[in-house]
């Protein structure tokens, strides 16, 4: 039997749908509306395939990162029974130097729409503190490999711990939080991180970020906090016009998965890749990770990128 279908009968997998369920069935949270996306659960994909599994050296990062999504679950029943709503520009700052002494790369603050709760999953609350984590450059730029695999687990275990960490913090001081795990996450982070003003979505369908570029991965934790200082604008739209011009991921994607054009769905919502071509190849070579390690982005400065591109010729 595979480490992955291994992972799958464990009583702490099957307590994480268990909890997931539970969250939904109730009526006090941010539930998903009909045109919201159906989560694609890699560990299920892994399940249905017949090639492609984790390398037992990675099962105790696996473990810790299954154990975090649990923890995120279990600690909601922590939370104040009448949580505070309105917090201070000095606490907001406080909450900030807190994440980054964590280790969080950057952080960021919307509403969350709806529409970007995965069908049949819940939240509890709809005020969104969303993050971003940098993966290890020489992980990634090793891409496909084990090495590469061994970088983005770690980066999810180590983002979910900053979230748990987080939301343990704002109960503390009387507000209500419910971390949202970067692994199996309950709603669609790139575009809630862009509305979050954290960057802007490129081709890959990945965030590109002024800080590192797609190298990174991303949670929120979802808060009681009404007041949060939410982002009104951006100046990360650019993006878009050079990745049109660029394409390198598109080019340089071994099984050829992307959509020429993206495909735009009700509700603003994007598919930029074919599941059934990305998710073999992603299965059997330890996560892929190509389209991250060929973009500029993840090789050159973001602000260097954008003079060169939006220089008056």
């Amino acid at each position: 039997m595979s480490l992955t279908k291994r992972l799958a009968k464990s009583r702490l997998f099957t307590s994480i749908t268990e909890l997931e369920d539970q969250l939904a069935a109730r009526t006090d949270t941010v539930h998903p509306v009909e045109i919201s996306p159906k989560r694609f659960d890699i560990i299920q994909g892994k399940l249905e395939s017949t090639e492609g599994s984790p390398p037992v050296r990675l099962l105790p990062c696996i473990l810790q990162c299954l154990s975090g999504i649990k923890e995120s679950f279990l600690t909601l029943a922590e939370n104040p029974a009448d949580p505070k709503t309105k917090a201070s520009a000095d606490f907001i700052q406080e909450l900030e130097l807190k994440a980054y002494a964590l280790g969080a790369s950057s952080i960021g603050y919307t509403q969350l729409p709806e529409r970007w709760v995965f069908q049949d999953k819940a939240v509890l609350y709809k005020n969104a503190i969303v993050l971003s984590m940098e993966m290890d450059q020489e992980g990634i730029n090793s891409a496909p490999s084990v090495a590469c695999m061994k970088t983005v687990m770690e980066t999810y275990r180590d983002l979910g711990r900053i979230n748990n960490q987080l939301a343990a913090f704002l109960r503390e001081r009387g507000y209500g939080a419910h971390a949202g795990h970067p692994l199996n996450g309950l709603v669609l982070y790139p575009p809630l991180a862009q509305m979050a003003g954290l960057g802007w979505l490129g081709l890959n369908g990945l965030l590109i970020t002024p800080e590192h570029g797609p190298r990174v991965r991303l949670a929120a934790v979802f808060t009681s906090i009404e007041n949060l200082p939410f982002n009104e604008g951006s100046d990360h739209s650019w993006v878009r016009d050079y990745c049109e011009n660029c394409r390198i991921c598109h080019i340089k994607c071994p099984p050829g998965a992307f959509y020429e054009d993206p495909v735009e769905h009700a509700g603003g919502q994007v598919t930029y890749i074919k599941n059934e071509l990305c998710f073999p190849y992603f299965n059997a070579y330890h996560g892929c990770s190509v389209c991250v390690k060929v973009c500029p982005f993840n090789l050159r400065p973001y602000e260097k990128i954008k003079a060169g591109f939006t220089a008056t010729p």
